[in-house]
């Protein structure tokens, strides 16, 4: 691996994520030999087992929509966990701008020291923010959502005294815990008995994110300032086939056991997250030559091609 630069290398983080996750399943020890990064493709031969080679390429398709600003704000969260000996991958929401000066960065790293262990081993921590509710006319039984709820609307429709703009910008991602998305739809349905016509009230709600513990190594700042639009999905095609073609073009792979795919990219919620549908329409030859292919969203590691077992040679019996 290359010295610590600010920000950090996502796919590098992308390659300690996948082999979090591949030596676990298939219960063997892996090390990295070496890897080679441009920051948008890495190239690294894993050991695996202390005797066979997989060749890992990981493609990060968060740099199309990164900014100035948006980078320089990675690299403070960066430095300030690693300051603190902290290593974590942050998984940003899709349009959401972690805070980077003071005190949101002190703020956010409180978040953290707080956070909860999912069910999956991801980390979620959240933040206070505020919603705003306001009542626009007292017929009808509906909430018109912006923002983070935009998409959970049918849990106040047909529920409220009236017709209602609600302003979630604040609000990027919901706790992954049902009851606590529940209980923040009553407290909406219960705030909507109070304002008269043109009169808003203020609703606490939080705003959760995931992380992956790391271990060592140093944190890394995943996640795209760009919110998801109509023309997002057609931009992704393009530039995952361009960076595909460029992986296979990149030259001849010198001998190894196997060789996998990684792709690392955003989404929100992981069971929302493109990559996948984006592959399955594409040319399979571009991908053809691998024998694992994953994705990497929202913290969670996807397979999406993964031979039966035994058929790679460290899952096969040993003679």
């Amino acid at each position: 691996m290359t010295e610590r630069t600010y920000p950090a290398d996502q796919a590098e983080a992308g390659l300690r994520l996948f082999l979090g996750w591949f030596g676990p399943h298939y219960a063997r020890s892996v090390s990295v030999e070496g890897a080679e990064s441009d920051g948008t493709t890495l190239a690294g031969n894993v050991v695996v087992g202390r005797r066979w080679k997989l060749h890992t390429t990981v493609i990060n398709t968060f740099g199309p929509d990164a900014t100035v600003a948006w980078e320089a704000g990675r690299a403070a969260i960066e430095r300030r966990l690693d300051a603190e000996g902290r290593g974590l991958a942050i998984w940003v929401p899709r349009g959401a701008v972690p805070p980077s000066v003071e005190p949101g960065l002190s703020q956010l790293v409180l978040a953290l020291e707080a956070a909860r262990r999912l069910d999956d081993g991801r980390l979620e921590f959240c933040r206070p923010v505020e919603l705003y509710l306001r009542r626009v006319d007292r017929s009808g039984s509906v909430v018109t959502v912006l923002g983070g709820l935009a998409g959970h609307w049918a849990r106040f429709t047909n529920r409220v005294p009236g017709t209602f703009q609600l302003n979630s910008n604040e609000l990027f991602r919901l706790p992954a815990s049902e009851d606590a998305r529940q209980e923040l739809a009553e407290r909406i349905v219960m705030a909507s008995q109070q304002p008269e016509v043109d009169e808003s009230i203020t609703i606490e709600a939080r705003d959760c994110w995931t992380a992956n513990d790391l271990g060592g190594g140093g944190s890394c700042v995943l996640g795209t300032p760009a919110p998801e639009n109509d023309e997002w999905s057609a931009s992704l095609r393009r530039n995952l086939r361009r960076l595909l073609k460029a992986a296979n073009e990149a030259g001849a792979v010198e001998q190894a056991d196997a060789r996998a795919l990684v792709i690392l990219g955003p989404a929100t919620y992981a069971e929302e997250e493109k990559l996948s549908w984006a592959l399955r329409g594409m040319d399979p030859s571009l991908f053809a030559g691998y024998d694992i292919l994953a994705v990497i969203a929202d913290g969670v590691v996807k397979p999406v091609l993964l031979p039966g077992r035994s058929v790679l040679p460290w899952d096969a019996p040993l003679r």
